[in-house]
């Protein structure tokens, strides 16, 4: 399994932010649903990434994961921009382990001032 679409629809011209965070997510899914052994290792990543969000920033709505071939992704929900950005500063260097890379997509920003985070945890590379 190749993380090359992923990448592709990441790079790709997009008329916006929005439409780039679905691209990626519609070849994520493409993929079809996971529950190979190195989702376990992503799983408790994205744990880790909204435990670490909680105790610096503040408590947030998070879904769970769901994993696919490609990788696995959680949706986070924060109460507003402020926090948002407040989150990002502060867990820019997280480390989730050297198995694999993760990435956030670009937010989605409601009506209501909430902003959703995607935060993404690719398929190891060397995961069979």
């Amino acid at each position: 399994m190749s993380r090359l679409p992923l990448v592709t629809a990441l790079r790709a011209q997009h008329p916006d932010a929005d439409a780039r965070r679905e691209a990626v997510l519609a070849e994520l899914m493409a993929t079809g649903e996971s529950q190979e052994p190195w989702t376990e290792h992503a799983r408790d990543a994205l744990a880790r990434w909204h435990a670490q969000v909680e105790s610096n920033v503040l408590p947030v709505k998070a879904e769970p994961a769901r994993c696919f071939a490609a990788g696995c992704v959680a949706r986070v929900t924060f109460p507003d921009a402020e926090s948002f950005q407040e989150s990002f500063r502060r867990t820019a260097d997280l480390q989730l382990g050297e198995a694999s890379a993760h990435m956030q997509l670009p937010p989605e920003r409601r009506a209501s001032g909430e902003v959703v985070a995607t935060w993404l945890v690719l398929r190891p590379a060397a995961a069979p």
